[in-house]
């Protein structure tokens, strides 16, 4: 690979001084100790204004709320508050973000990024990396977008961006440079972005859409590192790549200073240290870079010699010696949750900053060295107050999204949070319900179904669920797919998110409907599975451990060691009362579901699969849905999948009404106890009937009670949560968008919430939200 790039060419790179214009922040120009504070944002997901969230042990230890507990937590305009404030208490002060600023609110949905990119100016941004989900309307709109409303630099250096002249270019690299060499009272700090590469699988088919080739990330970072190391003191790298290939790229590179990284949606408080200069870690000392003497031959061989000794995984290059250094890998955390500020003490006296600890070992091309630091991920709690300039600049997107959206429709009441990951490792209370979703609606009704375990973004609170929650859970505009599989097919599809699953702690990376699987994270034990082998170099490094040359397969490292879909008429409680001659399967009674024995996937079978659109067309790596030829989009969206799913459902303390007993428990034809007092409820449900119910305001919310018996009509016996809970969430609605029509009209909210929740659907075990261990993960 070869870059030639230019500092300062229009495009690449410019030098800005927020705070600057000295030749350099030592006196006299020379060695001194001196300070860098770096504020660090990051996957803000279009979490703009606040909102609700029950409180996980992780976001307790930092300081966001108590365990457990809902708060009312993020938005910008609180974030643009700790920002100027941070900013004021800095000398030295440099704003960077890591990606990801559009998708996962309904305004994303209703605008596009707009007021995304204006919310990141507003709040001082000085440069940002590209993330994946920029692209999520297209590559034209994040040109659009940023070109008439960033105030700050777009990064990415990995990206190489077709040329803008030509038809139907997005013309991203109008909008996009390298990097950006900030000019902070002398000190020269170069930020270059390094743009993701795992989640757009779409760039390595070229041409493409997007109109981006890319680039080997260790290769070009190490380009940028040597263009710009002569020139600047410090290196920070903005990633959106995920921690792993943080560490990937800081191990195979020498120079970087800090990384300031995004995509896992992580904390890490304190910062990992990670050294450089080790393209081999068991033998750290150089790093592998091209050499600019060799002219690529595409339909040749690279040369193999002292010089050049890996011409399979490394060709064209050579090894580069250098002295390992420790460079900081920062990540802040997403959802406009936390500010993460950075103070580094930087020095370039040889002998505080060498490698070794002598001074003849450093190296004055790298300039000022980190030689502490200290680190704070800064809760975004409402406890803050909001920046007025920010929180007036997105006032007008919320009066209209009230207006145009309908946000704060019921769809049910959840009476315990549900959680979109499994603590083993599995199938979700959430995931399931997701997935049943998809796979029962009308005019799908497949086999199966799978949707990706990322694509749900939030768990579910408990309490009302309302459309904006739906939003906020399943942002992507996303349509169901249905398409015909083989059972070979489908045991490919499933041993691909073994592989996934594996990588990322053997957590399922996918949740399904009408089918079970057990997936083996530490290997393969099926006869079958691996492709045929004479020896290691026949099978894919990433995928198997070599080659068995006893079975003549690659040994996988995951894979998908059951599959059952569709259940038979036999009823079961443990898998021997479903064996056949003897031959008893693991996992094949639904013990904890149907209660009946499944079939296994037979190779020469066709199922049918329900998916979304995205995964079908090869999003995530799903190359074995985006081969498939059989696809038909039902232009369903997924979100409305889940919403309609859910509003078919029964409301909370539901019976059969034609069960034995109900008619003498008092149960009526709706399926709900009658009553005349909460007496009769029983302990959680209170009566509701109109005109006994109170409603009162309290320093907490809203208060219910009800005030004496019924008269004249039966009352109906419902979930206290969900009536006081109801009444709460119309009380805020009205507090924070006073000017609703429907907040215009006097009601008493206790009333009117007893009232919903008669009909509410709850949402709970009964409709599906709960974990029946249709995925057992093996080996964790």
């Amino acid at each position: 690979m070869g870059l030639l790039v230019t500092l300062g060419t229009p495009g690449c790179g410019d030098t800005v001084t927020p705070g600057g214009g000295l030749e350099s922040p030592c006196p006299g120009g020379g060695t001194c100790q001196t300070r860098l504070t770096i504020l660090h944002t990051s996957d803000i997901h279009s979490r703009l204004y606040s909102y609700d969230q029950i409180i996980t042990k992780v976001d307790a230890d930092l300081g966001l709320g108590a365990i457990d507990t809902v708060r009312n937590i993020g938005g910008v305009a609180r974030m643009g508050h700790v920002l100027g404030r941070e900013r004021a208490r800095a000398s030295r002060v440099v704003h960077l973000d890591s990606g990801d600023c559009f998708q996962g609110a309904p305004i994303f949905n209703f605008y596009a990024g707009e007021p995304e990119v204006r919310a990141l100016t507003a709040i001082g941004t000085n440069a940002a990396v590209i993330g994946n989900h920029e692209f999520d309307r297209g590559a034209l709109n994040v040109t659009t977008q940023f070109q008439r409303w960033a105030g700050f630099r777009a990064l990415a250096a990995n990206y190489r961006f077709d040329d803008p002249t030509t038809p139907q270019s997005p013309k991203l690299g109008t909008i996009s440079q390298p990097f950006q060499v900030f000019d902070l009272g002398g000190l020269k700090v170069a930020a270059i972005g390094m743009a993701n590469l795992s989640s757009l699988t779409s760039v390595f088919d070229q041409p493409n859409r997007l109109g981006i080739e890319p680039l080997n990330t260790v290769e070009t970072a190490q380009a940028y590192i040597d263009l710009l190391r002569p020139h600047v003191d410090l290196i920070v790298m903005v990633t959106h790549l995920g921690l792993e290939v943080d560490q990937r790229m800081v191990r195979g590179t020498t120079g970087i200073d800090v990384v300031v990284g995004g995509h896992n949606h992580i904390v890490l408080n304190p910062p990992q240290e990670i050294t450089d200069c080790a393209a081999d870690p068991l033998a750290p000392g150089y790093v592998w870079v091209t050499d600019p003497a060799l002219e690529v031959n595409l339909g040749g061989e690279p040369p193999n010699d002292a010089d050049h000794p890996d011409p399979k995984f490394h060709p064209y290059m050579r090894k580069r010696a250098c002295k390992p250094r420790k460079v900081l890998i920062v990540h802040s955390g997403a959802f406009s949750k936390y500010v993460g500020r950075l103070d580094l003490v930087v020095s370039n006296i040889a002998a505080e900053v060498s490698p070794t600890g002598a001074a003849s070992d450093y190296n004055p091309t790298d300039r000022f060295e980190v030689v502490s630091n200290r680190y704070q991920a800064i809760p975004i709690d409402d406890t803050l107050p909001e920046d007025p300039v920010v929180a007036n600049m997105l006032e007008p997107y919320r009066r209209t999204l009230d207006v145009v959206a309908d946000l704060d429709i019921l769809a049910g009441f959840a009476p315990t949070v549900l959680k979109r990951s499994s603590p083993i490792g599995g199938d979700s209370p959430l995931g399931n319900l997701v997935a049943s979703s998809i796979w029962l609606r009308l005019g799908v009704q497949t086999d199966f179904s799978l949707t990706n375990t990322t694509g749900i973004r939030t768990d579910l609170n408990p309490g009302p669920v309302s459309v904006e929650s739906m939003y906020n859970m399943f942002p992507f505009d996303n349509s169901i797919s249905k398409m015909q599989l083989s059972g070979k097919e489908v045991q490919d599809l499933f041993d691909f998110v073994a592989r996934r699953s594996s990588l990322r702690g053997c957590n399922a990376q996918a949740q399904i409907g009408g089918a079970r699987v057990r997936i083996n994270c530490a290997g393969c034990t099926r006869p079958d599975a691996g492709a045929e082998c004479k020896s290691n170099d026949d099978c894919p490094p990433n995928s198997t451990n070599g080659c068995d040359t006893s079975r003549g397969r690659c040994r996988l490292v995951a894979c998908a060691e059951q599959i059952y879909i569709g259940h038979t008429q036999t009823k079961c409680a443990a898998d021997a009362d479903c064996a056949i001659g003897g031959n008893v399967r693991p996992g094949v009674c639904d013990k904890d579901g149907a209660k009946r024995c499944m079939s296994p996937v037979e190779e020469t079978n066709l199922y049918e699969l329900a998916t979304s659109n995205y995964l079908a067309g090869g999003g995530s790596g799903y190359r074995v849905l985006q081969r498939n030829t059989t696809q038909f989009d039902t232009k369903i969206q997924q979100r409305d999948a889940l919403i309609d799913y859910i509003r078919q459902g029964k409301p909370c303390g539901w019976r059969d009404p034609n069960a034995n007993g109900a008619s003498a428990d008092g149960i009526a034809a709706d399926g709900l106890k009658v009553c005349r007092t909460d007496e009769d409820c029983g302990s959680d449900f209170v009566c509701a009937c109109q005109g006994r119910v109170v409603a009162e305001e309290s320093p907490t919310g809203t208060v219910c009670r009800t005030d004496g018996a019924c008269e004249g009509v039966v009352g109906r016996c419902v979930l206290k949560a969900c009536r006081d809970g109801v009444a709460e969430f119309h009380n805020k609605v009205c507090r924070d968008s006073p000017f609703k029509r429907a907040c215009q009209v006097d009601l008493n909210a206790c009333s009117l919430a007893g009232e919903e929740c008669k009909i509410l659907s709850c949402v709970d075990s009964k409709l599906g939200a709960a974990s029946d261990n249709r995925i057992e993960m093996l080996g964790r």
